[in-house]
């Protein structure tokens, strides 16, 4: 029979795997690329967020004024959007982007 763990027994265990799961990560040939791919994805995602706050516009609001759905919008948000669609959502909002180019 098992014998239960505790929650700090399962939660070492855990942040055990984490690290060996990060390690491995950063040790793949392309991790830094990808690294900043995906930091570019989130950070752009935030910046669409404030950008609709700021403007005191939904989802819905800023889907109207880009002539797509909300839906549509949602999904940009999860960062299935092109360059094009991001300075579109922006500019919906009353905003623009620009882009800075820094070394990895």
């Amino acid at each position: 029979m098992k014998t239960k763990k505790s929650y700090e027994e399962l939660s070492k265990e855990g942040e055990a795997r984490w690290e060996k799961m990060k390690a491995f990560a950063k040790a793949q040939p392309d991790y830094e690329a990808i690294a900043a791919e995906v930091n570019a994805g989130i950070d752009a995602a935030f910046a669409m967020e404030r950008a609709r706050k700021e403007a005191g516009l939904t989802q819905a609001q800023v889907a109207e004024r880009m002539g797509t759905t909300q839906s549509s919008v949602a999904r940009m948000l999860k960062g299935r959007l092109t360059l094009a669609s991001f300075a579109r959502y922006l500019a919906a909002c009353g905003k623009r982007a620009e882009i800075t180019i820094h070394q990895l």
